[in-house]
């Protein structure tokens, strides 16, 4: 019985002391655990519960809560689920929203008679906004998956903001520009497969882990949206853009052929920038969604490059993600400056843009090259054609025939677009503001020699004008006034001939009467067009109106059109309608006059009654338009001259009757703002006719100026004579010049004699390297012009059978030393050039240029008889350590020589002249430019008029004497400053900047 008691106690101490432990282990554990609670996996909140959800269409099944079914028999939820064929069932619980960070992680336990259940988050992302719901957009980003059936599996999910990061792309390409800033997560789902049949699945609670709550966001309504975000699809429908594209090279918006008019974006409204005519915004990078709407709201298209693409495998059969709210966006750019380095990017791009660009399969990509143009247009729709014409030595019609030769060098059938600028080259103005003062904030190009190169594009063939800008063309100062107003008519003139420079055919050049006057026949919609503009030399930089002082009218214009039927008729159009011209027939074809032309005119030839009326009823209603911009042209050029004339030294007017003309020109301005309520369209002729009368003046100044500075060909050896405005500064210089004294010789080598010199002295020489054509330089000892040799640039067919038609780039050029002149000083650029043969396959001929101006002040050099001149004067910036290069490139086939090349310093010397400002007339009673831009437009009536009746380096071989030719040595790792800024996409601006040492030498 002891025994049994002592046994008995002894096993009652142990229960005892046991059961203390396990209290102290059980203590210790809460205790250790309670720091760290916050971090613990633990269940869902409070209320979360699983159900079931259809994301296409009401799902059938049967949810019951099991208390003893789960793992170790707890409790989980078990859905029965029928599963028809196109639906996709899902059963997700409420979790959020819960902050997206790499610290969340997401834990369920399922079991399933299939497998393929995905585990997934939903996300909220405020960043982007949908236009069909207008509320933020829910995307799934999926987990793992199952792959047991009936048994219990675990799925865990995390890495939610990497998986949005990649993501990221997708979504800008559906829903616009946007991030991720405030992404929350607010559901766990279990994506079910749409397979048909019964589908059965238990699961248990989810265990979270890294939950941050978030503020839930702005209140909801009862409906679920957003408060405060409009419901698309109810109070504001969802505008649907009309469908866009391109269709056999023609750009069509809602199946009518559209040309498009666009200008680089720089900040304006773009209200601003649709009351200047144009009907497309350029961007440099991917439209904002802000931007898409504003566009849409101005009645605007935009161009840009597409949003960031994720990559696409064509074997992939997971579909790839589709552009949806980019309908505003007429074209996809994807680069400028391209060459053959750039073609198997270009090439893997464009072929993403078109798999994601599902819902707008005819949406246009476009590009422009330096070089490969061929390579480069096999990727793209559409080529853009990008050169500077405006205010360079370029020819208005050398234009247009390097605009015909494009198509030669690209893949056939591929349209063109053109580019324009709307200002002077930046160097060239920065040149002109160094040298005078005047340019500070650029220089706008001359208003009727836009209007002429645009008529110069079109009649080439292009399908739509793409005008540059490197400032905002909105603002109040002089130059933006004027490149708006230029741009202003410019778009009134093309939106009235559209039909035919977006779908029209090149017919036949048509005959004008006076040999400096061209006309085009392009034939669309069963009617003629024919564009006549006035083509004298250096159109480009200031246009001739018209012939001699003031404008005669006892002189018509005729035009002999041909291939006319006899039931046509010829109307002119001119403002606020047709107006018919007289005709007869004659040989060859249709004779129209013209009775008032000056610098140009559309006619249009027609026996189709519907043509007639739709041009007519589309001048009647924009005669508002062409009023208000007639007037503000005729202010702003007459407030020109009277600058120009205060400035003008009394030699550059000569013999000029600079009272008769500016007089007229007050005079037919004065009788149109009183005719102008009454009258309009009368009113709008003489606005012009006042304008022609003032921009002749300019022309007629401009070409004494030029002629002063001794080069070959002048129109770019001073900075100060590319542009109109800059025309009594450009007198000023060449007296400036004239008793300048020339200071030290900075060029070695320049007389062309000896190998030795040149090599030694830095001179260098680049062959492109081509198997159609063999280029050479070389010292040549006949026919120098001083000592004993001159240098030689030739390239030659490789097979004269096969001679190339078109030369894509310059063959071969030679460049100078880096040369280091004064800061602040003015420096003469001078050479002797002869080119005794024309220069086939290129339109530029021998090209002349330095770093300083750039190309587009280059000297171009045709065929001369003899030796001559070439001078340009540059100004070395003061604030750059910039060397100075010259460049002479043969940008064709045949052969150029060239000696005695110089480069000196310019002393000041004597007093320029001085400058006697000269009478003006009297104002009379027309406004200033100010009181008509901030007027507004001047009352007009409505019109009801009637329907009318790379290459490489030479390699370092060594100098030889026999033959003389030059070998040259090894260039060193030296990148020429006049290279142009790399764009990010690689591209430049400089058509030669091969020749500007881009690539390295060869070794």
């Amino acid at each position: 019985m002891s025994r049994s008691l002592r046994a008995s106690g002894a096993r009652s101490l142990l229960a005892a002391i046991a059961l203390l432990a396990a209290i102290a282990l059980l203590a210790a554990i809460a205790l250790a655990a309670e720091p760290a609670r916050a971090a613990a996996p633990g269940p869902a909140p409070a209320g979360s519960t699983w159900r079931l959800v259809a994301a296409d269409a009401p799902a059938r099944g049967t949810h019951a809560v099991v208390h003893d079914g789960g793992r170790r028999a707890q409790p989980c939820a078990r859905f029965v689920v029928e599963v028809v064929a196109g639906t996709r069932p899902r059963i997700e619980m409420d979790v959020g929203p819960v902050a997206v960070i790499d610290e969340f992680h997401a834990a369920v336990w399922i079991r399933a008679n299939r497998p393929d259940v995905r585990l997934a988050a939903r996300v909220v992302l405020p960043g982007f906004i949908s236009r069909k719901t207008g509320q933020p957009v829910e995307l799934l980003v999926p987990g793992p998956t199952s792959r047991d059936v009936g048994r219990w599996e675990q799925l865990v999910i995390g890495r939610v903001p990497a998986e949005l990061a990649t993501r990221l792309p997708a979504l800008r390409l559906e829903h616009g520009a946007g991030d991720l800033a405030g992404a929350a997560i607010t559901h766990l789902v279990l994506d079910l497969q749409p397979q048909p049949g019964r589908h059965e699945i238990d699961v248990e609670a989810a265990a979270l882990d890294g939950v941050v709550p978030v503020d839930a966001g702005p209140p909801r309504t009862d409906s679920g949206r957003h408060a405060g975000v409009v419901t698309v699809s109810a109070e504001a429908p969802v505008v649907h853009d009309p469908p866009a594209g391109l269709t056999s090279g023609v750009v069509e918006v809602a199946g009518v052929p559209f040309f498009p008019r666009a200008i680089e974006h720089r900040g304006e409204p773009l209200a601003t920038l649709a009351a200047l005519g144009f009907n497309c915004v350029r961007l440099a990078e991917p439209a904002p969604r802000e931007l898409l709407a504003e566009a849409r709201q101005a009645g605007m298209w935009v161009i840009c490059p597409p949003p960031p693409l994720p990559e696409v495998d064509v074997r992939d059969p997971t579909p790839a993600p589709v552009l949806r709210n980019w309908d505003r966006v007429l074209i996809w750019d994807l680069g400028s400056g391209l060459a053959e380095a750039d073609v198997e990017p270009l090439a893997e791009r464009a072929r993403r843009v078109k798999e994601c660009d599902l819902l707008r399969p005819t949406r246009p990509v476009i590009a422009s090259a330096d070089s490969a143009i061929r390579g480069v247009s096999r990727h793209v729709d559409m080529l853009v054609a990008r050169r500077a014409v405006l205010g360079t030595s370029l020819e208005l019609g050398d234009y247009m025939a390097w605009l015909r030769e494009r198509p030669r060098l690209a893949r056939p059938g591929t349209p063109l677009l053109a580019t324009l600028a709307t200002e002077i080259d930046p160097r060239a103005a920065r040149q002109a503001a160094l040298l005078a003062g005047v340019g500070s904030n650029g220089l706008a190009v001359d208003p009727e020699s836009l209007c002429l190169a645009s008529l110069s594009a079109v009649a080439a063939g292009v399908r739509g004008i793409l005008y540059t800008s490197s400032r905002r063309i909105d603002g109040s100062d002089t130059e933006s006034q004027l490149r708006a107003a230029a741009v202003r008519e410019t778009n009134l003139l093309l939106a009235a001939l559209e039909p035919w420079g977006a779908a029209g055919r090149f017919s036949a050049p048509a005959q004008a009467s006076s040999p400096d006057v061209q006309a085009f026949v392009l034939e669309a919609a069963r009617a003629r067009m024919v564009l006549v503009w006035r083509t004298a030399p250096g159109a480009q930089i200031c246009a001739r109106r018209y012939d001699g002082a003031v404008p005669r009218t006892n002189a018509p214009l005729t035009v002999l059109v041909p291939g006319v039927p006899e039931a046509h008729r010829a109307w002119e159009v001119a403002p606020g309608g047709l107006r018919p011209l007289a005709q007869r027939r004659g040989t060859g074809g249709m004779i129209v006059s013209l009775e008032d032309f000056h610098a140009h005119a559309l006619i249009l030839v027609s026996g189709e009654p519907a043509v007639t009326a739709h041009v007519q009823s589309r001048l009647r209603d924009g005669l508002p338009e062409q009023v208000a911009a007639a007037r503000t042209a005729a202010a702003l050029v007459l407030a020109a001259d009277a600058r120009l004339l205060e400035r003008l030294p009394p030699r550059a007017l000569g013999n000029l009757p600079v009272a008769e003309m500016l007089n007229a020109a007050r005079q037919a301005a004065v009788d149109a703002e009183a005719i102008v309520a009454a009258d309009p369209v009368a009113a709008a002729t003489r606005y012009r006719r006042a304008a022609a009368i003032a921009g002749q003046f300019e022309r007629l100044a401009w070409e004494r100026g030029v002629q002063g500075t001794g080069s070959i060909i002048s129109l770019t050896a001073s900075p100060l004579a590319v542009s109109d405005a800059t025309v009594a500064e450009q007198w000023m210089f060449t007296a400036a010049v004239a008793t300048a004294v020339p200071g030290a010789e900075l060029l070695p080598g320049g007389g062309m004699e000896r190998v030795e010199d040149l090599a030694a002295a830095g001179w260098r020489h680049f062959a492109r390297p081509d198997a159609d054509i063999r280029a050479a330089v070389e010292v040549v000892r006949d026919g120098a012009f001083a000592g004993a040799g001159s240098l030689q640039l030739a390239a030659t067919p490789a097979d004269p059978a096969a001679t190339p038609a078109v030369v894509e780039t310059p063959p071969v050029w030679v460049t100078t030393p880096p040369l280091r002149a004064p800061p602040g000083k003015l420096v003469e650029i001078s050479a002797r050039v002869w080119a005794p043969e024309p220069i086939r396959g290129s339109v530029d001929g021998l090209l002349v240029f330095d770093s300083l101006g750039g190309p587009a002040l280059a000297e171009r050099v045709g065929t001369t008889r003899d030796w001559k001149r070439v001078t340009l004067y540059r100004i070395v910036p003061p604030e750059t350590d910039e060397p100075l290069v010259v460049t002479f490139a043969l940008t064709g086939l045949g052969r150029a020589l060239i000696d005695d090349v110089s480069v000196r310093v310019l002393e000041p010397g004597a007093a320029g002249m001085p400058v006697q400002p000269v009478a003006l007339p009297s104002g009379g009673g027309f406004p200033a430019p100010a009181e008509i831009l901030g007027g507004g437009r001047p009352p007009i009536p409505p019109v009801n008029s009637p329907p009318p009746a790379g290459p490489t380096a030479p390699g370092a071989a060594p100098m030889t004497w026999p033959g003389l030719n030059l070998g040259w040595p090894t260039l060193p790792g030296f990148r020429p400053t006049n290279a142009p800024p790399v764009q990010e996409d690689g591209g430049s601006i400089d058509p030669f900047r091969r020749a500007r040492g881009d690539e390295p030498a060869a070794d």
